[in-house]
């Protein structure tokens, strides 16, 4: 047989096919490895945070599997828990049974309300999210010739539609008892397909979720719990754990209570230490050279300030310098919030700062 002779032009062709294949082969191989750990840090990125239990006789034990630290417990509680945890296996908590919810029963409480759910989904908060708001909301009426049109359903609809969209909210249309005009916090003890709720008071910016939902589910049960009263600018009721019943919610509604001052006595309420779990933004005014970072990592921060009608007014600038704290770190922080917030209004529920007239 004769052999095959390749021309020098050939030789080149052969090579530069075989390094084209090569090179392909490998950047194919380098793509395939870069998409399986995007693919694997996306379900990780997706899956719910879970917060570690406190070490505590009456406490519910922690969900298996990873869990993520929360500052609401310090390193020597984590570690005695992990070492638990690697010991056996401790029975699931039923995130489905706990809830977040919110009231609302005017439309300038909706985007608060949602902004707050926002920030729990953008979290990763493993219980469910409710809003709790009046049914004539839901309905659809025909107006009449002479009725006047309400010039907010339309944006309070269109952020209801977001909230359940965006943030996986439970919209619960809630009928005032008879005899009552509109809803009141003894709703919460309706919601019998749940074993417990939280309520914060809004407006508020959510810092630490997970530290929220330890509290959530691991705190011990009572029928309303309650913050201690404290003298730093916060109330009793800016949050309300409670647990669902149906004789409790008879009783309330029977009784036409209708605001949680005349609640407190029936029910007895048990109390949390208000410092790990809220701060208030009113604070700051008598702050002297505060801790920054540990007023940031506070769970939930309430902006309750006696000397602005809320962070989501817009006010004359010569108020906003008034009210301004007198220490320079304080006003760094009080600064700093004010802008978080109506930085986070506009994004969560496309609005901007409503102008404020005395």
């Amino acid at each position: 047989m004769g052999k095959l002779l390749l021309t020098s032009g050939q030789v080149q062709v052969l090579l530069s096919s075989a390094f084209v294949v090569t090179i392909t082969f490998f950047l194919f191989l380098a793509g395939y490895t870069m998409q399986q750990h995007s693919v694997a840090s996306l379900q990780a990125q997706l899956k719910p945070r879970i917060p570690i239990a406190p070490a505590l006789k009456t406490a519910q034990q922690p969900l298996s599997g990873p869990h993520h630290p929360s500052r609401l417990f310090d390193a020597e509680q984590n570690d005695l828990i992990n070492k638990h945890n690697a010991a056996q296996e401790a029975p699931t908590v039923n995130w489905q049974k706990l809830a977040h919810v919110q009231l609302v029963t005017n439309h300038h409480d909706v985007c608060s309300a949602i902004m707050l759910f926002g920030d729990l989904a953008r979290s990763k908060s493993p219980a469910r999210r409710i809003l709790l708001f009046p049914q004539a909301w839901a309905m659809e009426k025909q107006a009449g010739k002479h009725d006047m049109i309400d010039p907010y359903m339309d944006s309070t609809r269109r952020l209801l539609r977001r909230a359940a969209r965006r943030f996986n909210v439970e919209l619960r249309p809630v009928i005032p008892p008879a005899g009552q005009e509109g809803i009141s916090v003894a709703s919460l003890w309706a919601l019998t397909d749940l074993a417990r709720v939280m309520l914060l008071q809004t407006p508020g910016l959510v810092q630490d979720v997970e530290a929220l939902d330890a509290v959530l589910a691991y705190t011990e049960p009572a029928p309303m719990t309650l913050l201690q009263d404290t003298d730093n600018y916060l109330e009793a009721e800016d949050l309300i754990l409670a647990t669902p019943a149906k004789e409790a919610h008879r009783v309330l509604t029977a009784a036409g209570l209708q605001n949680l001052t005349s609640i407190i006595p029936m029910l007895h309420p048990s109390h949390l230490a208000v410092s790990i779990i809220i701060a208030s933004i009113a604070s700051l005014h008598n702050a002297i050279h505060p801790n920054k970072t540990s007023f940031l990592q506070t769970p939930y921060i309430r902006f309750n300030d006696p000397k602005l009608p809320g962070p989501e007014w817009e006010v004359d600038y010569s108020r906003v310098v008034e009210a301004r704290p007198k220490d320079k770190d304080a006003d760094w922080l009080w600064t700093k919030l004010y802008g978080e917030f109506a930085g986070r209004r506009y994004d969560i529920c496309g609005l901007g700062l409503e102008v404020w007239r005395d």
